[in-house]
């Protein structure tokens, strides 16, 4: 039984981590000012998933003027005007491309459609502020929409010091002998416990700020434990093998 709720208990952290996300919608369509079909109406959100992706939805009424090769994009405004921002080539602007949202012939750019992309590593997801349309093949600006950018204070997945908890917390060294240690390099309390292969609860803390702290595992046996992390509304699980 108790081997049971240890995989159940891994199955609901590994779920919490996985399944958490942060939605902001994107509004203030409307800003090509040359060519009016072109702006988008309907609804568009991004969504900041704990798996290090991004997700566009648009929704069911999202609609636009027919084009041959419209592309949303996620860009960084970096300061850039409305205008300027309307004027520039998608290929001189900081910009992640999530796909092709309507062709002539092939792809109806009208209506639902959801696209994921990962977030290339090392880039700050915070900078990016506009979803844009262009038409690539053209070089000819559709729209875009503004967001409010996620961060620490709108979005628990970068509360951590702007990095997932797995990441910014490590677990060393392991396997481990007689001890192991927990490096917190957040800015926010962790709460650590560990549990035995029989889901025993063998180790546990207090949240604490308390960036390196060390564990004895000098009376207990060799073999696989999990340490549960806990830091506001993030939760990891480590696996740790003492030799």
């Amino acid at each position: 039984m108790k081997i049971k709720l240890l995989v159940l208990l891994c199955a609901i952290f590994s779920a919490q981590l996985i399944n958490a996300q942060c939605t902001e919608a994107a509004t203030d369509f409307g800003n090509n000012t040359n060519i009016s079909s072109y702006n988008i109406s309907g609804d568009v959100s991004v969504t900041l998933n704990a798996n290090n992706t991004v997700t566009l939805d648009l929704a069911d009424n999202f609609m636009t003027a027919a084009g041959p090769d419209i592309r949303a994009y996620f860009v960084k405004s970096n300061g850039l005007s409305d205008a300027a921002l309307a004027n520039s080539l998608v290929a001189n602007l900081d910009a992640l491309q999530f796909g092709l949202v309507g062709a002539i012939g092939s792809v109806n750019q009208n209506g639902a459609k959801s696209f994921t992309i990962s977030i290339p590593s090392g880039d700050d997801i915070s900078e990016y502020d506009r979803v844009l349309f262009y038409c690539l093949q053209f070089n000819q600006f559709w729209d875009f929409g503004k967001i409010t950018p996620f961060s620490g204070a709108t979005c628990s997945l970068l509360s951590v010091n702007e990095k997932s908890l797995s990441k910014a917390v490590n677990v060393f060294p392991n396997p481990a002998n007689d001890y192991f240690e927990v490096a917190n390099d957040s800015q926010n309390e962790l709460a650590i416990a560990v549990y035995d292969f029989l889901g025993n609860k063998v180790i546990a803390t207090e949240p604490s700020r308390v960036k390196k702290q060390s564990f004895s595992l000098a009376n207990l046996n060799s073999g696989v434990y999990l340490v549960q992390l806990k830091s506001n509304d993030q939760r990891a699980v480590k696996k740790l093998i003492k030799r």
